[in-house]
């Protein structure tokens, strides 16, 4: 049995400049409200939306995207950082290490169907949450997107496919 390595760290940067095979952005319902001119509220998916010409806003309506746990998202954006942008529901507020630890799941899934070899992982709000909270959901998170790449392949023949590789914590400052 083989066992994939992965680098996990934490980077300061600015999401939209993040280059990768797929950003995932944990958003909740707060965070997917709209202003008057049907664009985002949050000013990190506003930041965003705007840098890729209004298409997130577009999408998430399109696809009835709400933030709902379990629901997610993907879109490819060729021509920038990153070549996917996917967004995963945590609910109305994700408070628990369990929400957090299916949300690395879920990245897991999304990176699996997406062959990706490198991921960057934001919230969409972390405002209020402490430094010594942001280092265990940033764990937390972690341990699930490990889990959740895990698979058992006694059986099975080798197989190209890529498999992941990083994984990059963004703006989680002090983690």
């Amino acid at each position: 049995m083989c066992v994939n390595k992965i680098a996990l760290s934490a980077k300061e940067i600015d999401v939209a400049e993040w280059k990768g095979d797929i950003l995932v952005v944990g958003v909740t319902e707060k965070d997917m409200t709209n202003d008057d001119n049907k664009r985002f509220e949050n000013s990190l998916l506003k930041n965003l939306d705007t840098k890729l010409g209004g298409h997130l806003s577009e999408a998430s309506s399109e696809e009835d995207f709400t933030g709902k746990p379990g629901q997610s998202m993907v879109l490819r954006v060729p021509g920038h950082g990153a070549k996917r942008i996917g967004f995963i529901g945590l609910g109305k507020f994700a408070a628990n290490a369990y929400a957090f630890r299916n949300f690395g799941e879920a990245i897991a899934a999304a990176a699996k169907n997406a062959q990706a070899n490198n991921v960057g992982i934001v919230l969409a709000s972390t405002g209020s949450i402490s430094n010594e909270s942001k280092l265990n959901i940033a764990s937390t998170i972690a341990s699930g997107t490990v889990l959740g790449i895990y698979e058992d392949n006694k059986f099975k023949s080798d197989s190209n496919k890529p498999v992941l590789k990083s994984v990059d914590i963004l703006e989680f400052s002090q983690v």
